[in-house]
């Protein structure tokens, strides 16, 4: 019999206004800001295109997707670098600028619980805020996200 997950090691990623909070598994790597290539049309919330490992990938905001202010770049920017979860872009990854170092916590059902009080619309990337200790993070939605790539970058879409 599989025995019950009790604790998910997981990153608390700073950008303004908050934390996200997502499992240590799904960021690949956290690296130091890079500038980006701009992409001509591109949203706001898309900030153009990193070297990652030989190839090109999206920079986006999480603060310009939850259509807020987009931060200046700072001392402390960061970048990480995401999983997607559909697979559907090419490749399946993309960049998301920090505002912060991310740092390591462990979460378990008796640290962490559903905040109510979401302070995020119904178009915004959020699954969800929760409570842990004294930190409010949201839960990004990837999903969404990678759906928002697709849109504003058709040709990254995978052949799979």
């Amino acid at each position: 019999m599989a025995q019950a997950l009790e604790e998910v090691y997981s990153l608390l990623i700073p950008f303004a206004g908050g934390k996200l909070i997502l499992p240590r598994l799904s960021v690949a790597e956290v690296m130091g800001y890079t500038r980006p290539r701009q992409i001509k049309g591109a949203p706001q919330w898309l900030l153009g295109l990193i070297s990652w490992q030989g190839q090109e990938i999206p920079l986006v905001s999480f603060e310009g997707l939850c259509n807020r202010k987009i931060p200046e770049r700072a001392n402390r920017t960061r970048i990480a670098i995401m999983f997607t979860i559909g697979g559907q872009l090419d490749p399946p990854v993309f960049a998301m600028m920090t505002q912060g170092y991310p740092y390591l916590v462990r979460i378990n059902a008796t640290v962490l619980s559903v905040d109510p009080d979401t302070a995020y619309g119904e178009d915004v990337p959020v699954l969800n805020r929760v409570r842990m200790a004294n930190e409010r993070p949201v839960i990004p939605d990837l999903e969404s996200i990678e759906t928002k790539l697709l849109e504003a970058m058709p040709h990254r879409r995978s052949s799979a």
